[in-house]
């Protein structure tokens, strides 16, 4: 081991309860214990974003009585997580009213936004309600964003909303994708993270589904992965917002090929996709995860849990059923691949996630590993 990693062993080691603590960024991805539901409210947006998951067209919105009901169940599984996403979930009008009743619960409400809606007063109001964090989208510096959410201003607003937020005393996170279109906006984001005091970043690698198909270009390639979690180490030893990546559960493996962690302690999990995430759309269709549209059943015809008990897609899941080099890799149980990868890519959920730069054969140094 050399110096550099030596430094960043003894870096880590001093940090590991932040690092790995529940809810930071020990899980895999980008999940919970015991669990998170997620809950897309709304396909309803008031940006045109290049990587949207969610714009397709689908069937009507659940209600606010099956919303009460969806609740109902997920807070069965014990203290999860409970976020609600969209679209733009303050968009829906009884948004104040889903978030009341999630909170009366044992369940941490969060919400994920891209905060170009949220004044003063909506602030306040998220509070009263019940709602503990706000994760913002941010994906570069003033017209780089604007780009990226395909509107105008989104910039201007988005800040806006943030400071309302935090003056609301409402904890705020960052959500950030990471492409070669907006690679180097990433140190701007973290120096504007670190110096307003926000707790973490989930720095996402861009999933092409959706509206993000016609940008799968943009994805990195296996090289250019590995230098992304080398740049996350660098930075996070010179700031204190928790730097997460996403829909990378390689970056635990990566850490533990580097001597950097114990590999049992803590215990990875990897992609959490149908293990401890749930995700349920608009129209009431329950999956692994936004990016893995693989329907486990509706919650209009089924109750959540007994989804996630019976559904076969759940079942292969929670038993790693991984093919290709991801089925008898040595990282198997800590990474698993990206699930909503592997799916993107090849239309299978069980393939071996194509974005990978630990396996023992040589790696591509030429194009993107998404398309």
């Amino acid at each position: 081991m050399n110096a550099k990693e030596l430094e960043l062993k003894s870096w880590i080691r001093e940090h590991k309860d932040e690092i790995f603590a529940n809810d930071a960024v020990g899980t895999g991805c980008f999940s919970y214990l015991p669990g998170e539901v997620v809950w897309a409210v709304t396909k309803e947006c008031n940006l045109q974003c290049k990587h949207c998951s969610i714009s397709e067209e689908a069937p009507g919105e659940l209600s606010t009585e099956e919303g009460f009901e969806l609740i109902e169940e997920a807070a069965k599984l014990g203290p999860v997580k409970f976020a609600f996403t969209g679209g733009e979930p303050l968009l829906r009008p009884d948004i104040y009213e889903l978030i009341e009743y999630a909170a009366s619960f044992d369940m941490q409400v969060v919400m994920a936004t891209n905060g170009t809606l949220i004044t003063d007063e909506v602030a306040k109001k998220l509070v009263r309600a019940g709602l503990e964090r706000a994760a913002i989208s941010i994906d570069g510096s003033g017209r780089a964003h604007d780009l990226f959410r395909g509107v105008d201003g989104a910039f201007k607003a988005t800040i806006r909303g943030l400071r309302a937020c935090m003056n609301a005393g409402l904890d705020v996170q960052l959500f950030s994708m990471v492409t070669r279109h907006n690679y180097n906006e990433l140190p701007g984001i973290i120096k504007f993270a670190d110096s307003m005091g926000l707790w973490r970043i989930y720095l996402i690698y861009l999933i092409a589904v959706g509206r993000g198909k016609e940008i799968s270009h943009v994805c990195l390639s296996p090289a250019e992965n590995m230098k992304f979690f080398e740049f996350v180490l660098e930075q996070q030893k010179d700031v204190r917002v928790w730097l997460k990546p996403i829909c990378n559960p390689q970056y635990w493996a990566y850490l533990q090929s580097m001597g950097l962690v114990d590999g049992n302690k803590p215990q990875f999990t990897g992609c959490t996709a149908g293990l401890t995430r749930f995700h349920i759309f608009p129209d009431g269709d329950v999956a692994p995860c936004a990016y893995l549209p693989v329907k486990a059943g509706n919650i209009r015809e089924a109750k959540l849990l007994d989804i996630i008990r019976n559904a076969e897609v759940f079942k292969a899941l929670r038993e790693r059923r991984l093919k290709g080099r991801c089925a008898t890799c040595r990282y198997r149980e800590t990474c698993g691949g990206c699930r909503s990868r592997a799916y993107a890519v090849s239309g299978d959920y069980l393939a071996e996630d194509p974005v990978c730069m630990l396996h023992d054969e040589d790696v591509d140094e030429g194009g993107s590993e998404c398309e």
